[in-house]
């Protein structure tokens, strides 16, 4: 067990040697290139397409994550695993919704899509004349994209135009 703490210790300390040796001889430009080079490439050969839907769209709500949020609270509350409950103030009706960086499974026309509710903290504002809230929330759609039309524009409709409809 001692070895592989000590081969664990090594190998992280040439990776720090390493790591600090290409952020001194490469310029922050041609590492940010690099980056958005093997970024699009990935891209590229990734099977999914990926649609993000935040709460805050510059400095207003974002109606269409309240809609989805709608949506999903159904779907939450029969196939969810991790849920989040809220009511409102002076009402009955509990809501059931995704839990942070949850994930759920739904199925649209036969095609397969997967939702994620991302939540993360937002950096500290200096000044603003409409103060955000300190998460930042979106949710983000998961398709194959073999059927991203069925996202966008299906045989029975867009999937997005249900959702917000429902």
């Amino acid at each position: 067990m001692k070895e592989i703490w000590t081969t664990m210790a090594s190998m992280m300390g040439v990776w720090a040697f390493c790591q600090s040796l290409l952020q001194t001889v490469f310029p922050p430009e041609l590492r940010f290139a690099s980056l958005k080079f093997f970024y699009h490439l990935f891209n590229w050969f990734s099977s999914y397409c990926y649609y993000d839907i935040t709460e805050i769209d510059g400095v207003n709500t974002n109606e269409l994550y309240n809609a989805i949020q709608l949506y999903l609270s159904s779907s939450a509350s029969i196939i969810g695993t991790r849920l989040s409950l809220t009511r409102g103030l002076n009402s009955s009706t509990i809501t059931f919704g995704l839990s942070n960086n949850d994930r759920l499974v739904d199925t649209y026309n036969g095609a397969t899509v997967e939702w994620e509710h991302i939540v993360s903290q937002r950096q500290s504002q200096t000044f603003s004349w409409r103060p955000l809230p300190e998460e930042k929330r979106g949710f983000t759609l998961r398709v194959k994209k073999k059927n991203r039309q069925v996202v966008k524009n299906g045989r029975d409709g867009s999937f997005l135009t249900f959702t917000t409809e429902s």
